[in-house]
């Protein structure tokens, strides 16, 4: 597909202008500025802070190679690594033109431009070089998505797998689906309100999600049937308590009051033991924690109990009886009722992750 000129927005991301001639740079902002959007500095001192002021906007860096303080070349040095989309050209007098040269892959230098310029070629570099840039990053926006949406896939597949398996396993076990689902929303909630986003959620480790997923399944199947033993809900409940306080809820407290109870701790491991379960973590102890309390949210859903996690530090929950009529259903109609409506488990996955 091609594009005119008229179909880029030269102003939608920044040039940075390095040069230490206050002339050179008044001249370059009036020959470009009506066309492109210009930032200056007049060394690679000044051009560094600038830089990491507006990193997001930037999308070109010209700089001068002869400047005191900081040369250009050690100024895009410094940001070629963590920094490679950035178009950077090098402007340099003839006599400077063997060490700009030898110069280019120490700072990822897309072209160099020798001085005095060539006005129009000067302009159609430029021009190019914000258009790649651009296409660049639409481009890596797209495939980011594309990459997140495949993940969030995998994610859900992963949880699907330990919906399944009490059915596969043969263990009438109830509302498997929404207790995973709950699983996941208490993890994300936890890392949500800790010092760290859950943009890691959103790219599992692809090698070991699946090489794991089978062992986890396995695992979750063997527990299950102890965690269901108990028959009544309020022994459940103690149940995932002690699981809790055995994955590292510190000082937790269990209160009952009537058919509901109140689980509360100062120290919240849901969001690792998440990971774990999405194979982020490969901790043995902390995935049969994992495994474990996972199995504990799936005993209380199955003895009509929901869980709901309370904003604040550290770690409450509430587990209270559902107030929904229990209907009747066969082993696993629940969680492939789950698996065709789309509504809570992969709600959970793609929606929260």
């Amino acid at each position: 597909m091609s594009h005119n000129a008229e179909d880029y927005d030269y102003q939608r991301y920044a040039i940075l202008f390095v040069d230490d001639e206050a002339m050179t740079r008044k001249y370059f902002r009036r020959l470009f500025s009506e066309k492109f959007r210009i930032l200056e500095a007049k060394d690679g001192v000044e051009a560094l802070e600038v830089f990491r002021q507006h990193a997001r906007e930037i999308g070109i860096i010209v700089t001068d190679q002869r400047m005191p303080n900081e040369t250009g070349v050690g100024f895009l040095a410094k940001i070629a690594d963590d920094y490679p989309e950035i178009i950077k050209i090098l402007s340099t007098a003839f006599s400077d033109m063997d060490a700009a040269i030898g110069s280019v892959n120490l700072g990822g230098i897309f072209r160099y431009l020798t001085k005095p310029w060539d006005i129009p070629q000067l302009e159609i570099t430029l021009r190019h070089a914000m258009e790649f840039f651009t296409v660049k990053r639409e481009r890596d926006a797209l495939l980011s998505a594309k990459m997140q949406a495949m993940g969030n896939v995998l994610i859900a597949n992963r949880l699907a797998a330990f919906a399944l398996a009490p059915v596969c396993a043969g263990i009438p076990s109830k509302h498997a689906a929404e207790a995973i689902a709950t699983f996941v929303q208490t993890g994300v909630a936890g890392r949500r309100t800790g010092a760290d986003g859950d943009d890691d959620l959103r790219s599992p480790n692809w090698t070991c999600l699946h090489a794991r997923q089978l062992v986890l399944a396995t695992a979750l199947e063997a527990r299950l049937p102890e965690a269901l033993q108990p028959s009544d809900l309020l022994a459940r409940t103690n149940i995932l308590a002690g699981e809790l306080t055995a994955a590292g809820v510190a000082e937790l407290t269990a209160t009952h009051e009537a058919a509901a109870s109140r689980l509360a701790g100062t120290a919240d491991p849901m969001p690792s033991l998440l990971d774990a379960l999405l194979g982020r973590n490969d901790d043995p102890i902390l995935t049969q924690a994992a495994v474990r309390v996972l199995a504990a949210f799936m005993a209380v859903y199955d003895a009509g109990g929901l869980i709901r996690r309370i904003r604040g530090d550290g770690l409450t929950l509430d587990v209270s009886p559902s107030t929904a009529p229990a209907t009747p259903s066969a082993p696993g109609t629940e969680t492939a009722k789950w698996l065709i409506d789309d509504d809570l488990l992969i709600s959970a996955a793609l929606g929260l992750l």
